[in-house]
Parts: structure tokens; C-alpha cells; sequence
């Protein structure tokens, strides 16, 4: 029998795009590298929930059939990312008394105290999807990652808790599971998409990640190199194209064909030659109309400016605005309408750049762009160990219930 082929396998169900990353170890395993990735619009997916178990089936059946094809081998398991407005993300804390006669505190002791700091009350129709621990206090000494083998009497932890509906969760593993595939584990998007794109000096000095995708723009800040606050907004880059569609009276795909050709969200860029430059687009029933660019670019602008606005103020009220030493990351495939990142570092006053993928080797000029961020996060947040390799996520409903999937589809008997 010929020997299976080690691999990572990612799955990012968007709302508007599905993106699937394998990769194999090199011959070290060291690194890994991409062996193959699939790019496919999304159906059965509103605002990162599915709302369509065979659409979304279908959306699976065909990112993988093409990724597959390009690695040259199947794949059984999938790394998934959740999003939407229904995540919530809160901070707990923790503390507990270490337990040995030697006061040396023991792997025991870190999972018993994360454990603690995750007990939350919650409603009975949500669940905890990551716990992720920020930093450890042994006797007011603060600031501690590990405290493995360490002395002391008083452990605490604190804790950054990412919590979902159940029955949102299930239906993403229902999709893939349909088809023979297991869901390892789920992570928020814009999570994966740091681990793919910060640095660590970034993570250490302040920085929030902003993943702007088709419906949902997430938020993400990281301060001394843990996850300090997450947030979602409903809007993204979907909402450029339908305010187009709307002001032109145009269809949706003329409207993201001029938004990606011609569009504009900072008039300030624009060249007084190009504010005048004249634009032919279909209108509705197949009429023509011109159109200059400074008018396009007067519809987009005030949209970027709202999903700024609620990024502002969100960071405001969580008070991590003058925290960000190292400004702002964006991610996704809408950061890369033209004036995004310069409109984001006037109104925000910090610095700006577009999170460009890393990590992997094979990363072609396709793989290199912000919107492969959380697809390839995936993969690495898989080969990478947790904040706390003794962090057991506290046990929910729904994860009981992915323990049972896991196990029926892993039987000899279930297929794709």
C-alpha cells in the first residue's frame, strides 16, 4: 500500500469568495510549502453564515475538486475559519492555587486555571470556539507566557474567549462533512489572517488587524503578543459594489467589473487628469452613459469612510486607540481598492499597511496578495503551537458533537 502523503489542508467559506490552501512538509519538514489552492465563488454563504447546507456543500465540492487536482492527491481534513457578526469575542481572567506540596506549578495547574478563567456564563445556544490565553501572574509577578515549572503559591491567567452560535458552527463542519471531510478545528478569520501576516514585533508593540472581506469586516488588536480585543462589522466590500449598482442603475457584475477597474475610495489620489477622465458603463438593459472617475470616486468614498468610522470608534470604546504603536494591518480582498490604506491612516491617524501573506514556501504572486491572508493563516496557525500548549478548550455542546462527526467519518465505512 502506498504511503500516504503528510499534509495541512485550509478552508476559508467566505461570503463571497471560498479559498482552500494544502500543503506538504519539505524533505526537513522544517517548512512547508503550498501544493495546491482553489479559488471559488461562494453560494449558500450570507455574512459568514451558511444559509444553505447544499449550496455550501456544493462551494466545498468544487474548491476542493480544483485544489486537489493541483496537489495531485486527496485530502480527508480541513483547518476552517468562522466569521460573522454572531462571533463574539470577551476577556476572562482565572486564578487558582497551585497545587503541589513543592509549590512548582505543573501543566495541571496552567489547564486548571485557563479552564477557570473560561468558565463564562453563556446562553445555551452558544458555545466557546478558542481560548486564548494573553499572559500569566505567579504571586504579582505579571507578564509571564509559560509559567511551566515555575515556584509560587497564586496562579492567574488571563484570557481572550472567542464564542459562536452552536448551530453556526455545525453547519459549517455539516457542509464539509457531507462530502467525507473533517473539520479539525475552527478559527476566527482575521486570527488567521495575523498569524499570516504580523510580525512579531507588531503583536509586541500594538497593533489591530482589520480583515475586510465581502460582507464582514473583522477586527483584531494584538498588545505584548497576545490577542487583546476582536470585533466584526457588517459591512465590506460588497457594500462598494451594490452602491455603485444602486447609483448607476447598472447590474452587480458591470458594478464590480468598474469598483475593480476604475475604482477610488480617496479623491485626494486622484490626479486633476483622472478626476476628469471619462468612463463608459452599461446601465441597466444594455444602455451605455459616461461617467468621470471623481464621481465614482464620490460614491465609494463616503462607504470607506463608515467602516473606518465604526473601526474608530470600536477601538475607542475599547480603549486600545492610543495603544496601536504599530498602526493598523488591513487584510482581505476589499483592502485593495485603491486609497483604502490611505484613507484608513488620515482618518485613524496611524500608520497603514496592506498584510501581505508569509510563512510558506510556494507562495506565488497570486498567494501574495491580502486576500489569501486567512486561507494561508490557516496553515500556519496548524504547523504553529497554541499561545499554551496546555490549553484544553473548555468543553461545549458543540464540541461534543464534533467529536462524534470526527468520529464517524473517520470510520472505515463513511465516504466522499
Amino acid at each position: 500500500m502506498a504511503r500516504a502523503t503528510p499534509y495541512l489542508a485550509s478552508l476559508d467559506l467566505g461570503s463571497t469568495r471560498t479559498r482552500m490552501v494544502i500543503a506538504t512538509p519539505v524533505p526537513d519538514r522544517a517548512r512547508w510549502t503550498v501544493a495546491g489552492y482553489a479559488d471559488v465563488p461562494s453560494k449558500g454563504i450570507r455574512k459568514g453564515v451558511v444559509v444553505s447546507i447544499e449550496q455550501a456543500e456544493e462551494t466545498i465540492r468544487q474548491c476542493l475538486t480544483e485544489a486537489e487536482k493541483m496537489a495531485g492527491f486527496e485530502i480527508a481534513s480541513v483547518h476552517a475559519s468562522l466569521s460573522g457578526l454572531h462571533v463574539r469575542g470577551l476577556n476572562g481572567h482565572g486564578v487558582v492555587a497551585v497545587s503541589s506540596r513543592n509549590r512548582q506549578i505543573t501543566g495541571t495547574d496552567i489547564q486548571r486555571v485557563i479552564e477557570q478563567a473560561s468558565a463564562v456564563n453563556l446562553p445555551s445556544d452558544r458555545g466557546i470556539v478558542e481560548v486564548l490565553p494573553q499572559e500569566f501572574v505567579v504571586d504579582e509577578q505579571d507578564g509571564i507566557g509559560d509559567p511551566l515549572g515555575m515556584l509560587g503559591m497564586r496562579l492567574e491567567v488571563s484570557v481572550h474567549i472567542v464564542t459562536s452560535p452552536v448551530t453556526a458552527s455545525q453547519n459549517i463542519v455539516t457542509s464539509a462533512n457531507r462530502l467525507g471531510i473533517i473539520v479539525e478545528d475552527l478559527t476566527l478569520g482575521s486570527l488567521a489572517a495575523a498569524t499570516a501576516t504580523l510580525t512579531e514585533e507588531e503583536r509586541e508593540y500594538g497593533t489591530a488587524i482589520v480583515d475586510i472581506g465581502g460582507e464582514i469586516t473583522s477586527l483584531a488588536v494584538f498588545q505584548r503578543g497576545a490577542v487583546r480585543h476582536t470585533a466584526m462589522f457588517g459591512i465590506g466590500g460588497t457594500h462598494f459594489t451594490n452602491d455603485i449598482a444602486v447609483g448607476l442603475r447598472s447590474p452587480v457584475p458591470e458594478a464590480e467589473r468598474i469598483k475593480q477597474t476604475f475604482g477610488c475610495v480617496f479623491s485626494s489620489l486622484l490626479h486633476p487628469n483622472e478626476r476628469q477622465e471619462q468612463l463608459e458603463v452599461t446601465a441597466s438593459g444594455g444602455r451605455s452613459r459616461m461617467l468621470s472617475r471623481q464621481v465614482l470616486c464620490e460614491m465609494l468614498q463616503p462607504r470607506a469612510e463608515e467602516i473606518f468610522k465604526e473601526i474608530q470608534e470600536n477601538l475607542q470604546k475599547a480603549g486600545f486607540e492610543k495603544k496601536l504603536s504599530s498602526g493598523l494591518v488591513l487584510t482581505g480582498g476589499g483592502s485593495l481598492l485603491s486609497g483604502i490604506p490611505e484613507l484608513a491612516e488620515r482618518m485613524l491617524d496611524l500608520p497603514v499597511r496592506i498584510g501581505v501573506p508569509m510563512g510558506l514556501d510556494g507562495l506565488n504572486e497570486e498567494l501574495r496578495r491580502a486576500e489569501w491572508s486567512t486561507a494561508i493563516g490557516l496553515i500556519l496557525s496548524s504547523i504553529r503551537p497554541r499561545a499554551n500548549h496546555y490549553l484544553r478548550q473548555r468543553e461545549t455542546s458543540w464540541r461534543h458533537w464534533l467529536a462524534g462527526i470526527k468520529s464517524f467519518f473517520s470510520s472505515p465505512n463513511s465516504a466522499r
